[in-house]
This record gives C-alpha cells, sequence and structure tokens, in this order.
C-alpha cells in the first residue's frame, strides 16, 4: 500500500501523538481546593515524615516565637518561609524534622495594645497612644489587665497561626508553644532557679533604663535610638568649696569667687548631681569671665566656652593637670550652703572633643557614672519616680514636685540655675543619639531603682567560647553575637508591668529585704503549678506562698514580672522536655530569625542556657535582614509602600499596585457631541474566585539573597509571578508528553546525544541545587532552576523536542519520554521545597504510571544523578554540546535575517550549511550527531561541509553568519530548502508534494496496522 492511499485512508492528525494532560494552564484551584492541597502538602506530609522516621534521630529546627500582638507582616513571611524551605529540603534528605512552632505572648507590647483595645468599639483605638493606655491601665486591677492581655495574645495566636499555615508553613501545629502556657511558665520559672543556685541572680540599687511612657526598667534589646534626637544641653558653674593643694598654692585665684564649668546634655539629672569627672591627663586651665567670675575649664576647650558664653576670657592660670585636681571639693548650686561638697574625680572616658572638660556626674542617672562612683564608694541618687516625674527629695528647698524631668521639671531647673547666675550657657537643639522606648516610640530615662539582674559577667567567658562552636550564616553573625556579649555584664530581668510571669521574690514586712532563695522559689513554683501564675496576684495574702521554713517572718510577694526576652530565651527547654538532652550536641540544630535578634533572643536563649546547663543551645544560627522597597526604603505607613503577605496571596496587591499607574494612563472623557445619546452604563461583572497565590509570595522569598536586607515591590513580585507561570507550562508539557508514557524507560547507552545532553545539563542542576541548599543559598537554588527552566528547557530542548514526541515513534520518542520523566523526577526534586502548593497541584494530575515510577516529590529522598549522566564519556560529550550552543545561537541569526528578508516564512523552509574546518574536533562532533542535526536546529535539513558550496547565490551569503566552536572558526549559511513540504511534520522532506515524508510515511504505516 503507498502513501497516497494510506493518507486517502488514514487521517494524518489521528497519527500525531499530541500532549494530553488534565493540569490546567492557569490555576483554578479555589481557595476551598487550594486547601485541601495545601493539607497534604504541609499537615499530611508533617504527619507522615514524624511517623515514617520513628527510628531516627531528630532533626530540630526552633522557632523563635513572634509576638502575639498584631497582624503579620512581610517580614514574618521571609522568617517563616525560610524556615519552611529548610524544613522540607531537611525532609527530602530523609530526615526526621521537629519544627515546633511558638509564641511570644507575655510582655509590654501585648499589654498595651490590650490597654488601647479597651477604650471601646465607637472610639478609633488607633489614636490612643501607649502612654495613654498605660495611664488608662491605673483604672483596672492586676487581674483584669492579665486578663485583656491573655484573651489579645490567644485571639492573635490563632489569627497568625492560620496565616502562617496559608503560607504553606508546615509544622507541628497542634503542640505549638506559647510562652503564657503554664507548663511553659513552669520550665521557665526553674531555669530561672537554677540561676539562683548558682548565685546569678541578685537585686541592686542602680541605674537601669527607665521608660516614664511604659513605667517599666528596658532592656538594652527593648530600646530604639533616634539619631535626631534633639536636647538642651547646658554649661554650668559649680563653686568650688575647697581648691585642693595645688590650686591653693597659686596666686592669683579667688578662692570665693571660682567654680567648675560643666556641662551635661541631661540638665534635668543636675539634682542627682554627687561628682565632676574629668581626665588625669588633660590639661585645664583657670579664666575671667566678666559675667561669671573665675572659671575652671578644659584647656582645648575654652574657645568653645567663649563662643557659648559671647565673650572673650582672660586667661589667669595655665598649665594644669587634671590629677593636680583630684583634691578639689565643689558645692551643688541649688543646695543649701551648709550641704555637703562633693569630690571631682578621675574618669578615663572625660574628652576634650565636646563640652568643657569637666563632666557632671550623677551616679543614679548612668552606668559609667554609677561605676565609677561605686569606686569610691558614693551611692546613687535618683529623686524621680515611675513617671518620670521628681519627688520632694529632688531639691530640698526647691518645689520641682510632679514635674516631668524631660519637659516642665527641666525647664523649672534651668530658670532655677539662672537666677542664681551659675547657668553660663545652653545649646537649646544639641542633636544626638537617643535611646527611645522601642514600643511607646518616646525617650527613656536612666534612673536608679531597685532592681533584680543577672549577671552575665559571671558566665560571660563561658558563653564566649560557646560561640565558638556555632556555625554562622552569614559569618558575620559570630562577630555580632561575640560582641553583643563581651560588653554586657548585667542584665536587668525585672519590669514593673502586670502581664508576665512573676519574679517569685517574697519582700519581709518589718524590713522590706527581699527572699528569694532556691528554696522559697522551688516553693513558690510548686503552688504555682496548682494555681497558675494568675493566683501570684488574685490570691489573698496567705502563708500558703511561704516556705515553711521562713514562715517565722511576714512576708509580702512582690509584684514585678520578668523580661519577655527571659520568657522566649528559656524556650529551649521545650525541646529539652519533649525530644530529651544530646550527650553530644547542642538540644536544637538551627535557629533562624532577623539580624536584630543577635541582641535578642540569641543572645537571651544563649544566656539562659549556659546559665543553667553550661552549653549553647544551638548549633547553627541563620539570620536574615530586614525588608525595604524597590527603592531601598523602609517600610512605613506613611510612605505607602507598605505590602502584606494576605494581599500577594489573594490577588489585591495588583490591583492596588496598577491603579494609579492606570489613572495616568486613563484618556481624558470625550465630550458627548449635539443629539448624541448616552449609552448605557455596563454593569458590574461578578469578581471571579482568585486562586490564591502562595508560591509568588515563596518564590519572592526564595529569589532573595536573605543574608542582606531584602527588597520587595511591583517589578520583583512580577518577576517571581512570570517564574512561577513558566515553572508551571514547563510541568504542564511535561505532564502532558508522559500523558501516554508506558513506563518502559530507554537504557542511558540507546538514548540519542541530545537526550543525554540533556540528562547532563539536569545532573548539573540537581548537583549544584543540592550544593546550594546545603549553604541555605536559596537565591542561587531558585536562579539556577529558572535559568534552566528558561534558557535551557523552554527556549532550546523542549522546543526541539516537539517533532519527535509529536511525530515519531519508536526509539526517538522512547527517548525523549525518558528524558521527560528524569527531566520531571528532578525538576520536582529541586522546587519542591520551594513551591509544594504548585508541586502538589502537578503531583495531583501526574499519570498513574508516572505515580508508579516516581515517588511523591515531596516525600522523595533528594534525587541524586546518576554518574553515568556527568562522568566519562558523558562529560566529555555534555561539554562538545556547551562549545556547540555556539553554533546554534548562529544558526537562529541566520535564520532570523533570511526571515527578516522574506526569504523565509518560517525555520522548516530552511537548509542549513555547516562550513567546518576539514579533520577538525567540530567535524568530527557534528558527524556523531548528524542525525539529529535538524532536530536540534529546527530545519529541514543540515550539510556538514569543509567548503562553502560552489552554487551558492549572494542573497544566501547575505544570511551567512560566523562562529566559534572548539576554537576553530566556522560558519553558517540559511538556504532555501529544496524539497516538498511533509503535509504531517512540516518539514521539506517530501519527494512531493502532498505527501508525507519517508519518515512520516513509516510511522503512518505502523498507525494504520495497529502495530
Amino acid at each position: 500500500m503507498t502513501s497516497t492511499t494510506l493518507s486517502d485512508k488514514v487521517n494524518l492528525k489521528d497519527t500525531l501523538k499530541l500532549p494530553v494532560t488534565t493540569f490546567p494552564i492557569r490555576s483554578d484551584l479555589t481557595p476551598a481546593s487550594a486547601r485541601v492541597l495545601l493539607e497534604k502538602c504541609t499537615d499530611d506530609l508533617y504527619t507522615w515524615q514524624w511517623n515514617n522516621h520513628a527510628d531516627k534521630k531528630p532533626f530540630v529546627f526552633h522557632d523563635g516565637p513572634p509576638f502575639a500582638n498584631g497582624s503579620l507582616h512581610i517580614g514574618h513571611a521571609l522568617n517563616k518561609i525560610l524556615k519552611d524551605i529548610i524544613v522540607r529540603y531537611n525532609i527530602k534528605l530523609g530526615k526526621r524534622v521537629s519544627y515546633i512552632p511558638g509564641w511570644d505572648c507575655h510582655g509590654l507590647p501585648i499589654e498595651l495594645k490590650a490597654l488601647q483595645n479597651i477604650r471601646g468599639t465607637t472610639e478609633d483605638v488607633s489614636v490612643m497612644s501607649p502612654a495613654d493606655a498605660v495611664e488608662k491601665s491605673k483604672n483596672l486591677n492586676a487581674i483584669e489587665i492579665r486578663g485583656l492581655a491573655r484573651d489579645l495574645a490567644a485571639n492573635t495566636v490563632e489569627a497568625q497561626k492560620d496565616a502562617f499555615r496559608s503560607w504553606g508553613v508546615i509544622g507541628d501545629w497542634e503542640n505549638a508553644y506559647r510562652t503564657m502556657d503554664l507548663e511553659y511558665e513552669v520550665r521557665q520559672l526553674r531555669v530561672f532557679n537554677e540561676m539562683i543556685k548558682k548565685g546569678l541572680i541578685y537585686r541592686h540599687f542602680k541605674p537601669v533604663y527607665w521608660s516614664p511612657s511604659s513605667r517599666t526598667a528596658l532592656a538594652e534589646a527593648e530600646l530604639e535610638y533616634n539619631e535626631t534626637h534633639v536636647s538642651k544641653a547646658a554649661t554650668i558653674k559649680f563653686p568650688l568649696a575647697s581648691l585642693g593643694s595645688y590650686l591653693s598654692s597659686l596666686a592669683g585665684i579667688d578662692q570665693n569667687d571660682i567654680g567648675a564649668a560643666i556641662w551635661t546634655t541631661t540638665p534635668w539629672s543636675i539634682p542627682g548631681n554627687r561628682a565632676i569627672l574629668i581626665h588625669p591627663d588633660l590639661e585645664y586651665v583657670v579664666v575671667k569671665s566678666a559675667k561669671h567670675g573665675q572659671l575652671l575649664a578644659g584647656k582645648e576647650r575654652v574657645e568653645h566656652l567663649q563662643k557659648l558664653m559671647d565673650e572673650e576670657f582672660e586667661i589667669l592660670i595655665e598649665g594644669i593637670s587634671g590629677k593636680a585636681l583630684l583634691d578639689v571639693t565643689y558645692r551643688h548650686p541649688l543646695l543649701p550652703q551648709d550641704a555637703a561638697p562633693h569630690p571631682v574625680l578621675p574618669a578615663d572616658y572625660v574628652t576634650s572633643d565636646t563640652g568643657t572638660g569637666l563632666v557632671h556626674c550623677a551616679p543614679g542617672h548612668g552606668m559609667d557614672d554609677y561605676l565609677t562612683c561605686q569606686k569610691h564608694n558614693i551611692d546613687p541618687f535618683s529623686p524621680i519616680d515611675d513617671e518620670g516625674k521628681y519627688t520632694p527629695d529632688a531639691l530640698p528647698t526647691y518645689d520641682l514636685t510632679g514635674l516631668a524631668v524631660l519637659s516642665d521639671g527641666q525647664n523649672k531647673l534651668l530658670e532655677l540655675l539662672e537666677e542664681h547666675n551659675v547657668l553660663l550657657g545652653t545649646q537649646p537643639k544639641f542633636i544626638h543619639k537617643y535611646p527611645y522606648d522601642w514600643r511607646t516610640k518616646l525617650p527613656i530615662i536612666q534612673r536608679a531603682t531597685p532592681q533584680w539582674f543577672a549577671g552575665v559577667e559571671m558566665i560571660k567567658d563561658d558563653a564566649i567560647a560557646n560561640i565558638d562552636q556555632v556555625e554562622f550564616i552569614p559569618e558575620q553573625g559570630k562577630h555580632r553575637l561575640q560582641g553583643f556579649v563581651a560588653s554586657r555584664n548585667e542584665w536587668c530581668i525585672s519590669r514593673q508591668r502586670t502581664w508576665g510571669v512573676p519574679i517569685p521574690a517574697l519582700y519581709e514586712v518589718e524590713s522590706g529585704d527581699a527572699l528569694l532563695t532556691e528554696e522559697s522559689v522551688e516553693h513558690i513554683i510548686s503552688v504555682i503549678e496548682k494555681k497558675g501564675t494568675d493566683a501570684w496576684w488574685s490570691d489573698p495574702d496567705s502563708e500558703e506562698w511561704v516556705a515553711p521554713q521562713y514562715r517565722n517572718n511576714k512576708y509580702v510577694r512582690g509584684t514585678e514580672t520578668m523580661d519577655v526576652w527571659f520568657d522566649s530565651g528559656t524556650s529551649w527547654t521545650l525541646i529539652r522536655e519533649k525530644l530529651g538532652e544530646r550527650a553530644d550536641a547542642p538540644l536544637v540544630d538551627i535557629y533562624l530569625e532577623g539580624s536584630d535578634q543577635h541582641r535578642g533572643w540569641f543572645q537571651s536563649s544563649l544566656l539562659t542556657s549556659v546559665a543553667s546547663t553550661g552549653k549553647t543551645p544551638f548549633a547553627k544560627l541563620v539570620t536574615h535582614g530586614f525588608i525595604l522597597d524597590e527603592k531601598g526604603k523602609k517600610m512605613s505607613k506613611s510612605l505607602g509602600n507598605i505590602i502584606s503577605p494576605q494581599e500577594i496571596i489573594d490577588g489585591s496587591y495588583w490591583s492596588r499596585a496598577g491603579q494609579m499607574a492606570k489613572i495616568a494612563q486613563k484618556p481624558a472623557k470625550p465630550k458627548k457631541q449635539k443629539g448624541e445619546t448616552s449609552k448605557t452604563a455596563p454593569q458590574p461583572q461578578a469578581k471571579k474566585e482568585q486562586s490564591p497565590d502562595v508560591d509568588t509570595l515563596r518564590l519572592w522569598v526564595a529569589m532573595t539573597d536573605f543574608t542582606t536586607d531584602a527588597t520587595i515591590g511591583e517589578k520583583v513580585l512580577r518577576f517571581a509571578q512570570e517564574a512561577l507561570r513558566k515553572f508551571r507550562m514547563t510541568g504542564r508539557f511535561l505532564l502532558g508528553n508522559l500523558g501516554d508514557w508506558n513506563g518502559n524507560k530507554v537504557a542511558y547507552d540507546d538514548l540519542l546525544n541530545i537526550d543525554k545532553y540533556a540528562l547532563y545539563r539536569l545532573g548539573q542542576l540537581t548537583r549544584t541545587s543540592k550544593t546550594d541548599y546545603d549553604q541555605y543559598a536559596f537565591s542561587k537554588v531558585f536562579h539556577s532552576v529558572n535559568v534552566f527552566n528558561k534558557n535551557f528547557l523552554s527556549a532550546f530542548y523542549l522546543n526541539i523536542l516537539k517533532d519527535r514526541l509529536y511525530v515519531d515513534d519508536g526509539i526517538s520518542r522512547a527517548s525523549a519520554q525518558t528524558t521527560l520523566f528524569y527531566i520531571l523526577q528532578h525538576y520536582l526534586n529541586a522546587l519542591a521545597p520551594v513551591i509544594p502548593l504548585l508541586t502538589e497541584e502537578l503531583w495531583s494530575h501526574a499519570t498513574p504510571m508516572i505515580k508508579q515510577k516516581m515517588q511523591h516529590p515531596l516525600r522523595s529522598q533528594w534525587c541524586e544523578p546518576p554518574s553515568v549522566w556527568h562522568e566519562g564519556e558523558a562529560e566529555v560529550l555534555g561539554e562538545k554540546f556547551l562549545e556547540f550552543e555556539n553554533c546554534v545561537e548562529a544558526v537562529n541569526l541566520a535564520v532570523e535575517d533570511a526571515r527578516t528578508a522574506k526569504n523565509l516564512r518560517a525555520n522548516l523552509e530552511a537548509d542549513i550549511n555547516l562550513i567546518i574546518p576539514s579533520g577538525s574536533r567540530p567535524e568530527e562532533f557534528l558527524k556523531q550527531i548528524q542525525p539529529e542535526l535538524s532536530a536540534i536546529l529546527l530545519c529541514s535539513r543540515v550539510h556538514i561541509l569543509t567548503n562553502p558550496p560552489t552554487d551558492l547565490d549572494s542573497e544566501s551569503w547575505s544570511h551567512s553568519k560566523p562562529f566559534k566552536m572548539m576554537d576553530k572558526d566556522c560558519t553558517v549559511i540559511t538556504v532555501p530548502a529544496k524539497g516538498q513540504k511533509c503535509p504531517r511534520c512540516w518539514m521539506y522532506t517530501a519527494v512531493s508534494e502532498g505527501e508525507p515524508c519517508e519518515r512520516c510515511a513509516g510511522v503512518v504505516a505502523r498507525f494504520a496496522s495497529g502495530s
């Protein structure tokens, strides 16, 4: 039977093997169907891996608890999705992974938010400042405040949990921890008691960071530094009481009219002055001022002082060494004349860069001053109350009581100094860096109060030694954490707020002495285990809280709570309780948080663990940066550049992002012409349910170099969305062309050369991706897979396969399908940790044969490429094909030139002449792959020549392109194909018009015979 008669009996289209798949071009998932797939690739996956690897030691990823006080932002997405990628990758490594999410539920942020919310539904709670909320709390008792805070935290935890799960984050959600749960609080108190046993907990009256707006002590980690804070600096004359031996020996000094010119940026602290500080090695002078008499000042600061006071001084005495002033005393200008004089003390931190070279020293209002005065047995004095207002003790002869030190109180104090003619000058707008309360965004003060401290100094060396055993990503994190620990001597762990774990201290009623011993605390813990921490505030005064051996005295319970960093810092105890100790390694394999946690959770976890167990709780610390918009600016409501994760997922971000552009591009509305009738306004269409776009959010995280500050905006999200679209289309192509695959794999040696090259490239991708995953370089994984998908699969390999897949049968098509199966397997293998929803969706549309021949890509272990793909002959072939890419590019350019000149309409109308040096390596390689060349170069025929044909016209020469291959100069020449167009494969290889070519005729004949 001839091919012509076959064509009459067989529809050629029926002989084509076109792709068939149920996987849609665009996601048609509804929120409900997406939830089903998410459950499979999250909860089901976590349960499966935990049960399936029950015999293995867990890989422990410990979750740093976010505050349960608000909605989630894009920083949460970066953090949680990074963690999820690591968890999923380790599951693919065959590990049993423990990831228990957690929440930080105590502390000032949650208490303030809860107090703000009691304003009522008719008022805008956003206008109530945190300071106002604190004021409002005066009308509530402790149990009421704790109840409000607990309800807020509990509701927020559930809302945040739902959001995290909607991002495809897997974990042991049913056993998530909350720092407000009783079992957690008890474990925390036991760590606290361990530190008491070792003498690491003590009470001191010393300066701490104090927030008048929050009315509590703050830790360094709870501060923000305002670089443009404006203070009112003052220069003040402190009259000398005695000149000391050196100054007394000098002539020309009026002993009754000489004072030290001191400088301060905190004039409000003048009532707490107890000394003047000088540098022993600086040079000082005595000058005469027409307005203020004789002044003692640093030599290098005289010029500054003259400008400040707007006068020229007469230099009376020069060359005074700082050491010579150490027996001088002075009088406080606002204290009575009979008040005891104060000393001049040495301090190395006094400089000649600012001020006068003499510094006001208030040991109750600064740690440096406190430490200096402690050396000389001078106690701190801090006449300021919890609200940052002066107490009656401030200045006995002047009533400053109730005045806020940072405003009215300081102004009143400066007026008094002016009245006493000792105010030499002020700098009303002195701009400098100053600490603020991170929650209320208002300035703090330093104020001496009795507080509980943990003695970091005693465990500092051990902590730093443990840091040396930890792996850091990026490496500079090690230096940050070491620096923070090295610079810290104490940790103020007490807070004057209600919502938190109580510090289990009892106070003797008569003396006020604190009782905090191992025995007293263990007894209190036993009561809390039965009654809960609320009972610490709600129980009537009872001896039940006092251990029997201490009941001879009357005690009351303290009202202070622990620093929330102590709360979260003891979260490692959860791992110890759930999974047990590890004798040979830290409890936890990895912690991952933002870089700000070097001074926060990382540090508090390290210190509490070293203090109670002697070792670090973590083996590896990974940190990520912060998030900026595409212009490099921080996210801010005022700038309108905040992007929430939810609006990316539900698609509302795109309408918001494009709204302004549409307005700008909208043409002016044409005027209605006379007599023109109005058209009926279009009726609003029902909004189509949006497919959840979880994987775009996740791809943005993966493509970000998280070790630096990340950027987000329309451009970068469009890039992620386009990459996701291409991943989807590639997956559809693979599923469609494996739709009829019978599961038989062609042996590697029998594969076509181009398919071997595809496996060589696939093996390279898989191996580099694993290396990058191992190094947490997820952006490199994304880049590698994206480039492989776009530049190799979409633009080259899959494109040239279509002819073989649709037209061929036999070994050619089987070789292609075998290769596609391996690509699908390794492609999903690399993508699975990053975009699990698309992976799960692709898997749900895979044929039974595919599912029989490969494991679920989310559950399978990492696919290692066989060595035969990339070693020996495969490597040689792969390197030759890489060189061959220059030839492919030259052919594409030559064909495009011919199409532009209208000499060709399509690639298949071309025959390609490759002019290659005789006997060269390129010639040898091209002849090796010659049977595949026309398919690879998407043309009808390829001729390998050592010399140009003699019959080429100038038009053909004009479409030639030079290229280099294996260091040899080669040329491609495009000419019109000489054959007839095959009606089946469209190649110009048929002998007669309208008849199939020889290849297609054989396929049609086999189709007709059913073979």
